[in-house]
C-alpha cells in the first residue's frame, strides 16, 4: 500500500500539495498473491431451462468498421472488488509465479442496444494491462444460459489498451499476420461503460478459443497453450499453460520438441520440420520483427500460443498481447533488437546458415510487400476518426513507422524500414539474443523482507525527508533527500503519457546519512486517476515502488534492491 496525505503549501512540480507516507512491505525476492474465489454460480436444477438464444443476429462482432457500444452493469461492492483484483510486479518476478484466478461476477450487459442478464464478468491481465481504473475484462454470455450467444459469439475479451493510447496496435498487428497466412485473432474496437462510467476505448479481440481454432485450422481437437514467459526446454516447458484436452494433459508434444532442439544442427534441420511448421514459424518471426513486437515469442518469449493441429501433426504459432506491437525498442532487453531471437527456436535457426538466409529473404520480401508506409498512415487515420482517439495519442507509434528528423540531428529517429535495412545490410548489429535459462525454478525460496518507511515533504522548491529500510546484510539505511539536495534535484515530478491513463512517476532520491552518504532512489509510480491523497495498493505496473543503489559501473548508473510486494498496516503521520 501506499498513503498520500495532503499539507499546505506550495508543491515541487506535482500538481497536489503532499506529504507522502510510503509503508510497504518489499521483496528483495519476489512474493506472490493468491486467487479470488466464484461468485458467480451456475442456474439450480430447480430452476426453468433457459432455450438457447442467439442475441444480436448475425451480425460480424469483429467487423473492422464497428465501433461497438457496451454498457455493463454490475453491484457498485463487486465492481471496486474487480477492479482492485491483480499481481504486483513483485509477485511476476519470481523463480515460480503463483498461480491467480480471477473472481467471477456477474453482470447485465447492453451490446449496441441488445440486452443480457447474468453475464459472467471477470478481469483479465497478467500485468502491463492491468490498471485499478480500467480493467480489461471479459464476457461469458453462455456460463449461467447455456446455448445463448451474442452474434454467434460465447464470449469477448476486451482490452483496456492500458500499454497503447493510440488504440491501434493490437488490430493493426492481427492484420498484419493474417494477411501472411499466420492464424490471428480478429479484432474491433468497442466503447465500454461500467455503472454509467465512460472507461473510453477499448480493443475487443477475438478469444483464442476452440471457435477459433476450428475457424484458422478446421479442427479443435489439438493441443493448444498458452505461454506466458515460456520456452521449450526440460524445465521452461512447464510454463506452457495447457489450454485443451486438459484432463489427459499428454505434454509429450512439448517434450518432443524439447528434445529436438539438443540435437546438432544437421539432424536439427532434419527433424525439427517434423514436428513444428517451420516455414510458417520463420514467417511469423519476420512479422513479429517487422512490427517492432518487442514483448512477443521471439521478442520475449512471451504472449503467443502454439496449437498442434491434427490435421499436419505439426506445431503453429499464434499471436496474442500485441499492444507491444510498433515499437520496437526492447523494454527489458534493449540490445536485442531490431532482429529479435530470444526464443530458443529462433536462436537455433538464427545460427544455421540456410535458416538464417531464409528469414532474411523473408523479411527483405516482408518489407517489400507488407510495409507500404501511405497505408499504414491511411489505417492510423481511420482508427483514430473511428475511435475519437485524439492525434497526440499517435505520436510514439508515428516515430516508430516513418520516423523523425533528418539523422545527424539530436531529434532523430530512424523508421523501422531504415533500422531494419541497415540490419540486414550489415551495417547495423541485428542485436543480440537473451533465451530464458533452461533451470529448475527454486519455489521453495524465502523472499528476504524489509520495511520501507518515508516520510517525504516538498513545499516552495525544498524537498525535505528521509526514507528507511535495512539492506539483506542488516545494515539500516536512512537515505535523507535533504542532504541529496544539496547535488541534485531529489524528488523529480513526471508524466508518462505512453499508457492510458498516463502514470505519474515520482523519484526520491536520498543520501545514506549512515554510510557516507551513499545515495539510493526509490521509483513509485501511480496512475494520474489515483493520484491523490489516500492509500493505494501496489497494482502490476500502473502502481509501483522500485528500490535502487546508485552503481556508476552498472549499465543503467543503478542496481534494483526491492521491488513493492505488499504493505504493512499504513498510519498517518
Amino acid at each position: 500500500m501506499i498513503k498520500i496525505t495532503k499539507t499546505p503549501g506550495h508543491t515541487h512540480n506535482p500538481p497536489i500539495c503532499l506529504t507522502m507516507i510510503l509503508l510497504g512491505v518489499l521483496s528483495w525476492q519476489m512474493v506472490g498473491c493468491s486467487g479470488g474465489t466464484s461468485t458467480a454460480t451456475k442456474p439450480s436444477d430447480f430452476d426453468t431451462p433457459l432455450e438457447p438464444v442467439n442475441v444480436g443476429g448475425d451480425g460480424d462482432l469483429y467487423d473492422a468498421n464497428r465501433l461497438l457500444n457496451v454498457s455493463i452493469s454490475l453491484p457498485e461492492a463487486d465492481y471496486a472488488a474487480m477492479k482492485a483484483e491483480g499481481r504486483t510486479l513483485a509477485s511476476t518476478a519470481r523463480e515460480c509465479v503463483p498461480e491467480y484466478e480471477y473472481t467471477e461476477f456477474k453482470a447485465t450487459v447492453t451490446i449496441d442496444g441488445d440486452t443480457m442478464e447474468n453475464v459472467v464478468i471477470r478481469k483479465k491481465g497478467f500485468l502491463g494491462s492491468l490498471s485499478p481504473s480500467r480493467p480489461s475484462i471479459k464476457l461469458d454470455f453462455n456460463d449461467l444460459h447455456d446455448g445463448r450467444t451474442y452474434q454467434n459469439m460465447t464470449r469477448m475479451t476486451l482490452n483496456n489498451n492500458r500499454q497503447d493510447p493510440s488504440n491501434a496496435r493490437q488490430c493493426m498487428a492481427y492484420d498484419k499476420f493474417r494477411a501472411i497466412g499466420i492464424a490471428a485473432p480478429r479484432c474491433n474496437f468497442a466503447r465500454v461503460s461500467v455503472n454509467g462510467e465512460d472507461l473510453g476505448i477499448f480493443s475487443n479481440v477475438e478469444p483464442v478459443k476452440k471457435p477459433f481454432l476450428k475457424r484458422t485450422f478446421g479442427d479443435d481437437d489439438g493441443n493448444l497453450y498458452e505461454a506466458q514467459l515460456a520456452d521449450f526446454g526440460t524445465y521452461l516447458s512447464d510454463n506452457f499453460e495447457k489450454k485443451t484436452n486438459k484432463k489427459e494433459n499428454d505434454r509429450t508434444d512439448l517434450m518432443s520438441v524439447t528434445d529436438a532442439l539438443q540435437l546438432p544442427d544437421t539432424q536439427l534441420a532434419a527433424v525439427l520440420p517434423q514436428l513444428i511448421d517451420v516455414d510458417e514459424f520463420i514467417d511469423f518471426w519476420a512479422m513479429e520483427t517487422l512490427l517492432g513486437f518487442w514483448d512477443s515469442a521471439t521478442g520475449n518469449a512471451n504472449n503467443y500460443y502454439i496449437y498442434r493441429s491434427p490435421d499436419d501433426g505439426l506445431f503453429h504459432f499464434i499471436p496474442w498481447g500485441a499492444d507491444t506491437a510498433f515499437v520496437g525498442t526492447h523494454l527489458f532487453k534493449p540490445d536485442s533488437g531490431p532482429m529479435y531471437r530470444n526464443l530458443s527456436i529462433a536462436k537455433r535457426l538464427y545460427d544455421i546458415d540456410i535458416y538464417r538466409d531464409q528469414y532474411h529473404s523473408t523479411l527483405e520480401s516482408l518489407l517489400e510487400n507488407h510495409w507500404n508506409e501511405e497505408e499504414l498512415q491511411s489505417e492510423l487515420n481511420r482508427i483514430r476518426q473511428l475511435t475519437g482517439t485524439s492525434e497526440s495519442s499517435f505520436e510514439t507509434i508515428n516515430q516508430f513507422i516513418f520516423g523523425r528528423g533528418v539523422e545527424g540531428e539530436d531529434n532523430h529517429i530512424a523508421s523501422q524500414r531504415q533500422r531494419l535495412a541497415a540490419a540486414l545490410s550489415g551495417d547495423e548489429t541485428p542485436g543480440n539474443s537473451h533465451v530464458l535459462q533452461d533451470v529448475a525454478a527454486n519455489c521453495s525460496d524465502n523472499p528476504i523482507t524489509t520495511e520501507l518507511t518515508a516520510d517525504i515533504t516538498s513545499t516552495d522548491g525544498t524537498d525535505k525527508g528521509v526514507f528507511r529500510f535495512t539492506l539483506p546484510n542488516g545494515n539500516n539505511v536512512a537515505a535523507s533527500l535533504t542532504y541529496a539536495a544539496f547535488k541534485v534535484d531529489s524528488l523529480v515530478y513526471s508524466l508518462a503519457d505512453f499508457t492510458s491513463p498516463s502514470v505519474v512517476s515520482l523519484l526520491l532520491i536520498g543520501a545514506d546519512i549512515n554510510d557516507n552518504f551513499t545515495p539510493y532512489v526509490i521509483q513509485l509510480y501511480i496512475e494520474v486517476s489515483d493520484y491523490k491523497p489516500g492509500t493505494h495498493a501496489l497494482h502490476g505496473l500502473a502502481t509501483n515502488l522500485l528500490l535502487f543503489e546508485v552503481d556508476e559501473s552498472a549499465p543503467l548508473g543503478i542496481n534494483t534492491i526491492a521491488m513493492g510486494r505488499q504493505a504493512a498496516s499504513p498510519s498517518t503521520a
